[in-house]
């Protein structure tokens, strides 16, 4: 099992780092207002993994190769699907919706390949020996037909699979990288804000884009859409929200809820949305396009409904009263129309509906 890193690219290629500094006279975060819960649908487990993932210098995966469990969820409120890693990462995807909960006879995850993404932490205009490379592997989830991608530290991404991976195992290629700016839940002004670098990589083997943060881990894919524009520019900032989640064991909204502020930008160089945490956390979505910047009376988020939702640890084969569960609360982005999942561990993720 053979990995792929794509440093020799940058002994070759110039580096173009697209850098956002936001200033302090943006407007401030949409305010979230809470409205009382609609009625819950019943959220169903599926399926899981157990998925390995190698660290960064390990070539093969073998039986010491750390892993994670996944478990995989139909939300019955709006027919995605969640998977949730024992970490409290998260991703959302479609091919859920006609899924028996259970699946009787599930399938195993097929592995496709392994990468390792260096990725610059904010100011870092360029690579060197010293930036991070952040290892991940890829799998296809047979029984929903989307791929699965889970980092060295657990933090996981979906899509779906739009066509069949490469027959021949390619390494990634380098699209962009910047760096961006993004406050706390409930402050309105820039100074302050935490920095982080996100790169941008293009995965042959499956006609995904890859996100990557460098400062976290953390990940995000989506199909690329629309050929990639060759050049460095920045993504434009849209708005801001504040994004209120409840732990697992915290039944009712109040004042002293956790708030997760959260940026969302205009991709252009790939035609995506970009969502990025306080945390650290990112998400993607396609966007249309004529997106304008930035968003003109923004509009708050609406709160769908909220979850909590068990995830077990790797070789813990039943679900019980030790298995770790997580608040998770769903919100619609009404100023671009994409459906956004909080879990209170500050992981986000994304989709548009179908």
């Amino acid at each position: 099992m053979s990995r792929y890193s794509p440093w020799a690219l940058f002994t070759w290629t110039p580096i173009m780092l697209g850098l956002l500094f936001a200033g302090g006279s943006d407007p401030a975060p949409a305010q979230t207002s809470q409205p009382a819960p609609p009625k819950l649908r019943e959220v169903q487990w599926t399926h899981a993994f157990d998925l390995a993932c190698r660290k960064y210098g390990e070539d093969n995966i073998t039986k010491d190769t750390q892993r994670f469990g996944v478990e995989a969820f139909k939300d019955n409120n709006n027919g995605l699907g969640l998977y949730i890693c024992q970490t409290g990462s998260i991703a959302v995807a479609h091919g859920f919706a006609t899924l028996k909960s259970p699946l009787a006879n599930s399938e195993g995850p097929k592995w496709l390949t392994g990468l390792d993404l260096p990725a610059r932490k904010a100011g870092e205009k360029t690579f060197s020996n010293d930036t991070k490379a952040h290892s991940l592997e890829i799998f296809l989830d047979p029984n929903t037909d989307n791929w699965l991608y889970i980092t060295e530290k657990g933090n996981i991404a979906s899509t779906g699979a739009r066509s069949k991976a490469s027959s021949n195992t390619a390494a990634p290629k380098w699209v962009h990288g910047v760096d961006l700016s993004v406050r706390k839940g409930g402050v309105k002004e820039w100074p302050g804000a935490a920095k982080f670098g996100v790169e941008v990589y293009r995965d042959g083997n499956t006609g995904n884009l890859i996100y990557v943060c460098g400062e976290t881990g953390t990940v995000a894919v989506t199909p690329e859409s629309t050929p990639v524009k060759g050049d460095a520019k920045a993504p434009e900032w849209l708005h801001g929200l504040d994004l209120r989640c409840r732990k697992h064991d915290e039944k009712a909204f109040n004042s002293g809820t956790r708030k997760l502020g959260v940026e969302v930008f205009h991709d252009s160089v790939t035609g995506h949305y970009l969502f990025i945490s306080e945390t650290g956390s990112i998400a993607v979505a396609p966007a249309p396009a004529n997106v304008r910047a930035p968003t003109v009376n923004v509009k708050d988020p609406r709160f769908t409904h909220g979850l909590n939702v068990k995830a077990r640890k790797y070789r813990e084969s039943n679900f019980s009263d030790q298995t770790e569960m997580f608040g998770i609360e769903v919100f619609r982005d009404e100023n671009v129309g994409v459906t956004l999942y909080v879990c209170e561990t500050g992981a986000i993720a994304a989709t548009l509906p179908k």
